[in-house]
């Protein structure tokens, strides 16, 4: 009975939120149809999608349907929901996944996985696991490995393994059918917000491959602003947030000065002070400025000590998508990282576990847990005096830390761009970012890496070459990648009554809206989407 009336209380709220949906969107359900259509179509992969990523795509789609474009979503199955919010902005055509996935097809994929797992012998084999150009065995270990909450899988679980089977054989089916699907819609542009996990990696592979023009688009690090990339298969592995070569040759050549440099340090200051740098994920909550003194007092580190953070990244999150990595995973890149600080006592060496954790073990509904302190803890025991570890939940402000750092320590985390900034070197362990811009330590190889880090304590502060290149990446990336929204935003704290779908929502202006068509935020962006070859949409008025 209990869950009865919850289910009643989810469908009556969502409702009433569909009917403010509805108002809201009326200027543009109402504005006449466009007039002449084009022969464009465009495909929303809308198979990982949520309800207020929906809304989003939705204003999206009906500016596309604006100006002439067949607009087609692709969904997991038919559901009532997500089509009646694209539905409540513009006419839309709907296609399922489910419907190409025939029993035959599953059974034939599911065979093939079987087989493919029973050769393979490596981890690596697994991740660099292509059949025919897609990437299978990245986006459906990535699902596996996020699922489980673990940096890597257990062979000997078989839990896992069972999860590892039946993801592998989804992703060989969808394969199989994506192909099908671009035939029958024909995209010239396919719009992804999700593309790395099993099925939206695949049907991204099968976009790339047929030469589709591709635009992801995601929320940006400050509050009410996106960001958006073009994607081929020359760049099909870098990290959204990477500046593309020819924004980084605009960024060069941009007028630089005093005032550039002021403000790229102090935007900097203020995504810790505010803490609106993902806001959403609460990273900042709680934690304290503490000066130099009081950070090393809590760490535990003497004045005369050098100090290196190493930076963790939440193991099961994302961890194949972008570039290439030195090593097989997060996981393995903390315990070498470790082992090679516990060789190197000439410096403390902190070990930062990753904020987000506490949000994320609240988002999950699981307890909060440190699987960086556990990993270390099983491979290592005991850690020598010189190798601490800073827990997620420390109330010490990242920003804090940047007065008494000298060296830092990551894959591709933000953190690489922001040290560089204040002259401090960081050390990369992966590509796809902004590695090889001309401010970090990028080692080649496993062993370079290793060769790095027994000789780090001699490394020396950024020169001021090294530092503007830093800035100007940071400027671009805080600044000009950043694309205000003006018409509608991202509510990370909507009032949900409840109800979990609705934890996210979409705030809209609705003077803006009620411009239809001339939205200036929306048509810039299908303006770029269409009209543009450049890989990153910028913000000109910065």
């Amino acid at each position: 009975m209990k869950h009865m009336l919850k289910r009643i209380w989810g469908r009556a709220v969502t409702e009433i939120d569909l009917l403010g949906w509805r108002a809201k969107t009326a200027p543009i359900r109402n504005y006449p149809n466009p007039n002449p259509k084009t022969d464009k179509a465009v495909l929303f992969c809308n198979l990982m999608t949520v309800y207020a990523t929906a809304k989003v795509e939705a204003l999206f789609s009906a500016a596309f349907t604006q100006q002439g474009c067949r607009v087609v979503v692709l969904l997991p199955s038919k559901g009532w929901l997500i089509e009646r919010l694209f539905s409540s902005t513009n006419k839309t055509e709907f296609i399922y996944l489910d419907e190409f996935l025939t029993q035959e097809i599953k059974n034939e994929s599911k065979t093939i996985a079987k087989n493919l797992l029973a050769s393979l012998t490596s981890l690596d084999q697994l991740i660099n696991l292509e059949i025919d150009g897609f990437r299978n065995g990245r986006n459906a270990l990535s699902c596996v490995v996020r699922k489980f909450r673990v940096g890597r899988i257990d062979p000997d679980n078989p839990k896992q393994m069972d999860e590892l089977l039946s993801v592998i054989a989804e992703s060989i089916a969808v394969s199989k059918v994506a192909k099908t699907i671009l035939e029958q819609v024909k995209p010239e542009l396919a719009v992804f917000l999700e593309k790395g996990y099993t099925p939206a990696g695949e049907v991204y592979d099968a976009c790339l491959l047929n030469g589709v023009n591709i635009i992801q688009w995601f929320s940006a690090p400050q509050p009410t602003h996106l960001i958006f990339k073009r994607y081929c298969l020359e760049n099909r592995a870098q990290h959204p947030f990477a500046l593309g070569s020819d924004s980084w040759e605009k960024i060069k050549n941009l007028k630089w000065g005093k005032a550039q440099e002021d403000k790229i340090l102090q935007q900097i200051y203020r995504h810790y002070q505010s803490g609106e740098w993902y806001n959403r994920q609460q990273l900042q909550t709680g934690k304290k400025f503490l000066s130099n003194q009081e950070v090393r007092l809590k760490l535990g580190v003497k004045e005369d000590r050098k100090i290196a953070i190493i930076f963790a990244h939440v193991l099961y999150d994302a961890t194949f998508f972008y570039g290439d990595n030195l090593f097989q995973d997060y996981e393995q890149w903390l315990i070498e990282t470790v082992r090679c600080a516990i060789a190197n006592p000439e410096l403390d060496w902190i070990v930062k576990v990753h904020p987000v954790n506490v949000w994320r073990s609240k988002m999950d509904g699981v307890p909060m847990e440190q699987l960086e302190a556990q990993i270390l803890k099983m491979n290592f025991g005991d850690l020598p005096t010189h190798v601490r570890i800073m827990g997620a939940d420390t109330e010490i402000n990242t920003y804090s830390l940047f007065s008494v750092i000298d060296y830092g320590l990551t894959v591709r985390g933000t953190v690489g761009m922001e040290l560089p900034c204040f002259g401090i070197p960081v050390v990369t362990a992966g590509s796809g970012r902004y590695s090889k811009h001309g401010f970090t330590i990028d080692p080649n190889s496993v062993d370079d890496y290793k060769l790095v880090l027994s000789r780090i304590h001699y490394e020396k502060p950024l020169n001021a070459v090294q530092k503007t290149n830093a800035r100007k990446y940071a400027f671009a990336s805080f600044f000009l990648r950043q694309i205000p929204q003006s018409s509608f935003w991202i509510d990370f704290e909507a009032p949900s009554f409840g109800v979990a779908a609705l934890k996210l929502n979409v705030k809209m202006n609705s003077s803006e809206i009620e411009k239809w068509p001339h939205v200036k935020d929306l048509q810039s962006i299908v303006d770029w989407s269409l009209n543009s070859t450049d890989v990153d949409l910028l913000n000109t008025k910065e």
